[in-house]
Formats: C-alpha cells, sequence, structure tokens
C-alpha cells in the first residue's frame, strides 16, 4: 500500500463530509467535542496532502509538520479521554479521569519533544515518517495509545465503543505491517473510522424526540 497526496486529499474531502454532516445532525453539547473528531481528521489529512505535495518542490515547510504532529501526538492522548468524560457527564466512571492525566502527561511529553527536537519527514514505501533525533520510550507510546483507545471503551454508547476497536484494530495492524510510517498511516485509517462518530450523533438524535416525548407523558 502506498499513500500520496492525492488519497490524502481524498480523504479529506471524504471525511470533511463527513464531519459536515456530522455537524448538521446539530449534537447535544455534551457531544460535541466528540462530533468535531471527523473535521478534525479531515483538516489533519489535508495538511499531510500538503506535506506530500511540497516534499519533493523545494522541501516541506518546518510548520507543516509541526501542524500534522500537533495534532497526531500532542492532541490526542488528552482530547479523546476529555471528549468521552463530558459524553459521561453524569455517569461515575472514574477510570476516564485516570486516562484524561494519562493523556495529558503524554502530551505533555510529546509537546516538550517536538518543541525542543527537530522533525524531518521523508517518503517511504508505506507513507511518510516523521522522525527526529530523540528516542522515544516504548513506554511513552504505549501510553499514547491507552489514553486514545481506551476511554472509548468505557463510554455506554456502542459508536463509541465500535470507533474505539476500529481505532485499536488500526493502531495494530499499522504497528504490525507499517511501522516505520505508523503515524501516517495510524491517522489515515483512524480517519476512515471516524464515520462511526457520525453515526453515533445520528443516533443520539433520532433518541432524543423519545426520550422528550417519554418526559411529557410523564408530566401529564
Amino acid at each position: 500500500m502506498c499513500f500520496s497526496a492525492a488519497a490524502s486529499f481524498t480523504a479529506a474531502a471524504v471525511i470533511g463530509g463527513v464531519g459536515a454532516a456530522t455537524l448538521a445532525q446539530k449534537p447535544k453539547a455534551k457531544d460535541l467535542a466528540f462530533a468535531a473528531i471527523p473535521m478534525i481528521f479531515a483538516a489533519h489529512q489535508a495538511i499531510e496532502g500538503a506535506i506530500w505535495m511540497t516534499l519533493h518542490h523545494g522541501g516541506v515547510p518546518y510548520a507543516l509538520i509541526v501542524a500534522y504532529l500537533m495534532i497526531a501526538q500532542v492532541l490526542w492522548p488528552s482530547y479523546i479521554p476529555l471528549s468521552v468524560i463530558l459524553m459521561e457527564r453524569g455517569s461515575r466512571r472514574p477510570g476516564l479521569w485516570v486516562l484524561l492525566a494519562a493523556g495529558l502527561f503524554v502530551s505533555g511529553a510529546l509537546a516538550l519533544i517536538l518543541v525542543n527536537h527537530r522533525y524531518s519527514v521523508t517518503a517511504i514505501s508505506d507513507g511518510l515518517r516523521y522522525a527526529t533525533d530523540h528516542e522515544f520510550e516504548y513506554r511513552l507510546l504505549g501510553l499514547y495509545l491507552i489514553a486514545a483507545t481506551a476511554p472509548l471503551f468505557l463510554s455506554r454508547h456502542r459508536y463509541v465503543v465500535a470507533f474505539g476497536g476500529a481505532t485499536l484494530l488500526g493502531a495494530i495492524v499499522t504497528v504490525v505491517a507499517f511501522y516505520f510510517a505508523a503515524a501516517s498511516v495510524w491517522c489515515f485509517f483512524s480517519a476512515l473510522a471516524s464515520v462511526l462518530v457520525f453515526l453515533h450523533v445520528r443516533r443520539n438524535r433520532r433518541e432524543r424526540p423519545v426520550s422528550e416525548s417519554s418526559t411529557n407523558i410523564e408530566a401529564a
């Protein structure tokens, strides 16, 4: 499998359409952070498309590399557990707060690496490889994966859990088959899986009138 600018821009357009359709469902306030995930993925794929385009034409602007890694490495470990916590307000799930703390630690550590070490990007057969002179500890990468996927499995909503399963499966496939382009390939698969975010928001929207009708009947 070989990814390219065309693949990234196509994914950005498709996932952007999914994101627009998701937000058009007018998600509840508590679901809004989770509902925004497809649009973030779309922007992420568009950034990588721009990286592909400039890679062989005078070099990649470093700002593009930083923007891509800010989402891939710094944002997701904290954003995913926070979005689930907001959806699960009112439920007693202390594990989510532990995972958020872990995510904040990972985001902070990776942000420091991004600030203090310059990254390079090269095209390899499986995608783009983002590298720096700093050797990541495997424990940090493992904690990243836990923070970015485990909160999804603690949700009460089936499509949120399904999204967690899809992203975890994508991570396993990426590590086994595309290790040297892990950031690029995993984000691509996770973006495609974000259609499950749309299904979650649509399901909640369809259930809303039922719950409201029940409330009105009880009040009468």
